[in-house]
Protein backbone atom coordinates (compact mmCIF):
# COMPACT_ATOMS: atom_id res chain seq x y z
CA UNK A 1 0.00 0.00 0.00
CA UNK A 2 1.51 3.65 -0.83
CA UNK A 3 2.07 5.68 1.77
CA UNK A 4 -0.22 8.81 2.05
CA UNK A 5 0.68 11.87 0.68
CA UNK A 6 1.08 15.20 2.90
CA UNK A 7 0.95 18.59 1.63
CA UNK A 8 4.74 18.93 2.39
CA UNK A 9 5.14 15.38 1.06
CA UNK A 10 8.89 15.56 -1.73
CA UNK A 11 8.95 15.61 -5.05
CA UNK A 12 10.26 11.53 -5.20
CA UNK A 13 6.82 10.88 -2.74
CA UNK A 14 4.76 12.49 -5.08
CA UNK A 15 6.47 10.98 -7.89
CA UNK A 16 6.12 7.56 -6.72
CA UNK A 17 2.73 7.98 -5.71
CA UNK A 18 2.11 8.93 -9.31
CA UNK A 19 3.88 5.50 -10.48
CA UNK A 20 1.86 3.45 -7.85
CA UNK A 21 -1.43 5.38 -9.29
CA UNK A 22 -0.27 4.42 -12.29
CA UNK A 23 0.43 1.04 -12.24
CA UNK A 24 -3.26 0.75 -10.87
CA UNK A 25 -4.76 1.67 -13.56
CA UNK A 26 -2.70 -0.83 -15.79
CA UNK A 27 -4.04 -3.11 -13.43
CA UNK A 28 -7.88 -2.19 -12.77
CA UNK A 29 -8.45 -0.24 -15.84
CA UNK A 30 -9.35 3.75 -15.63
CA UNK A 31 -11.96 5.07 -13.38
CA UNK A 32 -12.92 8.06 -12.64
CA UNK A 33 -11.34 8.50 -9.38
CA UNK A 34 -7.97 7.05 -10.63
CA UNK A 35 -7.57 9.46 -13.03
CA UNK A 36 -8.48 12.21 -10.96
CA UNK A 37 -5.94 10.77 -8.27
CA UNK A 38 -3.11 10.62 -11.38
CA UNK A 39 -4.28 14.40 -12.93
CA UNK A 40 -4.02 15.69 -9.35
CA UNK A 41 -0.39 14.23 -8.55
CA UNK A 42 0.84 14.94 -11.90
CA UNK A 43 -0.57 18.59 -11.41
CA UNK A 44 1.58 18.38 -8.43
CA UNK A 45 4.67 17.56 -9.52
CA UNK A 46 4.75 20.18 -12.35
CA UNK A 47 3.88 22.89 -10.05
CA UNK A 48 6.93 21.29 -7.13
CA UNK A 49 8.79 21.18 -10.88
CA UNK A 50 8.27 24.85 -11.29
CA UNK A 51 6.34 24.24 -15.00
CA UNK A 52 3.02 26.42 -13.51
CA UNK A 53 1.60 27.17 -16.51
CA UNK A 54 1.86 23.22 -17.20
CA UNK A 55 0.46 22.88 -13.78
CA UNK A 56 -2.24 24.71 -14.06
CA UNK A 57 -3.68 23.46 -17.13
CA UNK A 58 -3.50 19.59 -15.71
CA UNK A 59 -5.42 21.33 -13.03
CA UNK A 60 -7.97 22.99 -14.74
CA UNK A 61 -8.26 19.30 -16.90
CA UNK A 62 -8.68 17.49 -13.40
CA UNK A 63 -11.16 19.98 -12.69
CA UNK A 64 -12.99 19.80 -15.50
CA UNK A 65 -13.09 15.75 -14.89
CA UNK A 66 -14.57 16.31 -11.92
CA UNK A 67 -17.48 18.01 -12.87
CA UNK A 68 -18.21 15.55 -15.63
CA UNK A 69 -17.47 12.43 -13.69
CA UNK A 70 -19.09 13.80 -10.23
CA UNK A 71 -16.09 13.20 -8.09
CA UNK A 72 -16.70 14.54 -5.09
CA UNK A 73 -14.26 15.33 -2.41
CA UNK A 74 -12.00 17.96 -4.20
CA UNK A 75 -10.92 19.82 -2.23
CA UNK A 76 -6.92 19.09 -2.45
CA UNK A 77 -7.89 20.07 -6.19
CA UNK A 78 -8.53 23.45 -4.87
CA UNK A 79 -6.10 23.66 -2.64
CA UNK A 80 -3.12 22.90 -5.04
CA UNK A 81 -4.92 25.53 -7.83
CA UNK A 82 -4.63 27.84 -4.98
CA UNK A 83 -1.17 27.35 -4.73
CA UNK A 84 -0.24 27.23 -8.48
CA UNK A 85 -2.10 30.66 -8.31
CA UNK A 86 -0.03 31.80 -5.61
CA UNK A 87 3.00 31.31 -7.15
CA UNK A 88 2.04 32.48 -10.90
CA UNK A 89 2.16 35.69 -8.71
CA UNK A 90 -1.81 35.69 -8.24
CA UNK A 91 -2.18 36.27 -4.63
CA UNK A 92 -5.84 37.76 -4.82
CA UNK A 93 -6.81 35.03 -6.31
CA UNK A 94 -4.69 32.21 -4.12
CA UNK A 95 -5.70 34.15 -0.96
CA UNK A 96 -9.53 33.82 -2.36
CA UNK A 97 -9.32 30.17 -3.00
CA UNK A 98 -7.88 29.17 0.26
CA UNK A 99 -10.53 31.26 2.14
CA UNK A 100 -13.28 29.90 0.44
CA UNK A 101 -11.28 26.03 1.46
CA UNK A 102 -11.51 27.47 5.27
CA UNK A 103 -15.68 28.37 4.66
CA UNK A 104 -16.29 24.84 3.85
CA UNK A 105 -17.48 23.34 6.92
CA UNK A 106 -17.16 19.53 5.47
CA UNK A 107 -13.07 21.09 5.28
CA UNK A 108 -13.34 22.30 8.41
CA UNK A 109 -13.26 18.72 10.22
CA UNK A 110 -9.74 18.18 8.03
CA UNK A 111 -7.29 19.30 10.81
CA UNK A 112 -4.57 18.13 8.59
CA UNK A 113 -6.05 20.29 5.76
CA UNK A 114 -7.15 22.99 7.56
CA UNK A 115 -3.72 23.62 8.96
CA UNK A 116 -1.98 23.37 5.20
CA UNK A 117 -3.95 26.08 4.36
CA UNK A 118 -3.40 28.10 7.24
CA UNK A 119 0.30 27.99 6.73
CA UNK A 120 0.04 29.13 3.10
CA UNK A 121 -2.28 32.19 4.50
CA UNK A 122 0.54 32.83 6.85
CA UNK A 123 3.10 33.09 4.32
CA UNK A 124 1.12 36.34 3.21
CA UNK A 125 1.51 38.66 5.91
CA UNK A 126 -0.53 40.64 7.21
CA UNK A 127 -4.11 39.90 5.64
CA UNK A 128 -6.94 41.29 7.60
CA UNK A 129 -7.34 44.40 4.50
CA UNK A 130 -7.72 41.80 2.14
CA UNK A 131 -9.80 39.43 4.32
CA UNK A 132 -12.21 42.45 4.77
CA UNK A 133 -12.03 42.94 1.08
CA UNK A 134 -12.69 39.40 0.21
CA UNK A 135 -15.70 39.74 3.31
CA UNK A 136 -17.11 42.23 1.44
CA UNK A 137 -17.21 40.63 -2.57
CA UNK A 138 -18.25 37.55 -1.45
CA UNK A 139 -21.06 39.08 1.09
CA UNK A 140 -22.55 41.12 -2.22
CA UNK A 141 -21.78 37.86 -4.88
CA UNK A 142 -24.08 35.69 -2.21
CA UNK A 143 -26.63 39.14 -1.75
CA UNK A 144 -26.82 40.08 -5.61
CA UNK A 145 -25.48 37.20 -7.77
CA UNK A 146 -24.88 38.15 -11.13
CA UNK A 147 -25.45 35.08 -12.43
CA UNK A 148 -28.50 32.21 -13.02
CA UNK A 149 -26.96 29.45 -10.92
CA UNK A 150 -26.06 32.19 -8.39
CA UNK A 151 -29.64 33.86 -8.15
CA UNK A 152 -31.00 29.55 -8.28
CA UNK A 153 -28.26 28.75 -5.15
CA UNK A 154 -30.03 32.14 -3.47
CA UNK A 155 -33.20 31.06 -3.71
CA UNK A 156 -32.63 27.74 -2.34
CA UNK A 157 -30.73 28.97 0.61
CA UNK A 158 -33.56 31.35 1.52
CA UNK A 159 -36.20 29.00 0.97
CA UNK A 160 -34.61 26.02 3.09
Amino acid sequence: MAKKLTYNSTFDEVGWSLRDTLDEIKQKGETKDLKYEMLLKYGRLRLMEGNLNDAYQIFQQCSIHSIDNGVRDIKELYYWTSRCLEEQGNKERALSGYLRLLENEENQKDEEFVNAVLDRLNLFGDISSLVDEYKKRRHEEMTNPKDLLGKVLKFLRENK
